[in-house]
């Protein structure tokens, strides 16, 4: 019973996620690729790697992309949560 609610907790939770990243709610995509950006030029700085300083080539298509997969398979798991809850 609590394994089919948790399950189903997080499976809400990742459609949540998957449609703020897929959508690019309040630029939460493009939040997420100036971060990366940002801890890479700190990386750079801390180890001395120019290879580092350049802004990596996933940009915020790569976050939008991994949204819409984590939104598509979420609600499978939240499916899953539901139907070990009733068994039990």
């Amino acid at each position: 019973m609590v394994v089919g609610i948790a399950l189903f907790v997080l499976g809400l939770a990742g459609v949540a996620w998957g449609a703020m990243f897929l959508f690019n709610v309040r630029g939460a995509a493009d939040k997420a690729a100036a971060r990366r950006n940002a801890v890479r030029a700190v990386t750079a700085a801390r180890t001395m790697d120019l290879g580092l300083a350049e802004p990596s080539q996933l940009g915020a298509w790569f976050f939008r992309l991994m949204g819409g997969i984590v939104l598509l398979g979420s609600p499978l798991l939240a499916l899953a949560g539901l139907v070990i809850a009733t068994l039990d």
